[in-house]
């Protein structure tokens, strides 16, 4: 595939997956209630945990960016949990928003942002963490979403992600396949909308598996990658911290620690 078939397939792929959210923002998150049978609102807890561990000793008030904010639940959690941190929600359906706008609007510190995921409309090193519910397995893709949510980080802030998952077990594999390819589309969807959670089903099926994200979460430059399961791994947190220093400062770094380390044996050999 060339170039311009890539993009174009990029621009036809994000075409869609907007067309879907506009479609069921209104009854995303009673849906989501239904199909994990109400646990996401624990795995969200654990995710705003993990994106305010920056902000608990910082001497001013912390900044968090909600990626792909969809409905604004997460937005609205993350000032509940921690309401001196300042939360920007950023998502590309305007239909979502205007969900989110309803649910935050009597919260003064959450600002919400339409945009693209895979070029944020901000500097460098702006946030405390960044973090993304239940969006990263809908974006054209990952690579580039994770990297931007390292870029506008601080060094030492946390990137999070909370996603859907294919359980590894051969026996829990059958049960989760029925569920979500039967169950789940009509919990979610019902009559009017089953067709949208059917592709939400297969944009689970074709997203990494944990050991992979937690590698792409490294390969973007991330430390300390690691992933917590849910409900038999049918849902996972992947976490990662940005470094204090650049690769290159670590390197050169550790690069002088050995030269005077050799020079100090030199020294004392002769």
């Amino acid at each position: 595939m060339g170039h311009r078939d890539y993009e174009k397939g990029k621009a036809v792929a994000k075409e869609h997956v907007h067309g879907v959210f506009e479609s069921i923002a209104d009854g995303y998150d009673a849906a989501n209630d239904r199909i994990s049978l109400g646990m996401h609102r624990l795995w969200k807890r654990a995710l705003c945990d993990a994106a305010l561990k920056p902000c608990t000793n910082a001497k001013r008030a912390g900044l968090i960016l909600d990626v792909c904010c969809g409905t604004g639940d997460i937005t609205a959690m993350l000032v509940e949990k921690n309401p001196d941190v300042l939360v920007c929600g950023l998502d590309f359906s305007a239909h979502m928003l205007d969900v989110a706008r309803e649910r935050t609007k009597g919260l003064p510190n959450v600002m919400l942002v339409e945009g693209n995921a895979m070029q944020l409309p901000f500097d460098d090193d702006t946030f405390d963490s960044a973090v993304i519910s239940f969006g990263l397995r809908n974006t054209p893709d990952y690579d580039q979403v994770v990297s931007e949510m390292v870029r506008v980080i601080r060094p030492g802030g946390v990137v999070a992600c909370l996603d859907a998952s294919v359980p590894e077990s051969a026996v829990i594999q059958p049960f989760y396949q029925f569920y979500y390819k039967n169950v789940m589309t009509l919990f979610g969807g019902g009559i009017s909308h089953r067709k949208e959670y059917d592709w939400l089903y297969e944009s689970t099926q074709e997203f990494l598996r944990k050991d992979e994200l937690v590698r792409l979460f490294e390969d973007c430059g991330l430390i300390s990658a690691c992933a917590r399961p849910f409900m038999f791994g049918a849902a996972a947190l992947h976490t990662g911290v940005k470094p204090l220093f650049s690769v290159p400062l670590a390197s050169a770094v550790a690069d002088a620690v050995k030269n005077a380390a050799r020079a100090q044996d030199d020294a004392v050999d002769a």
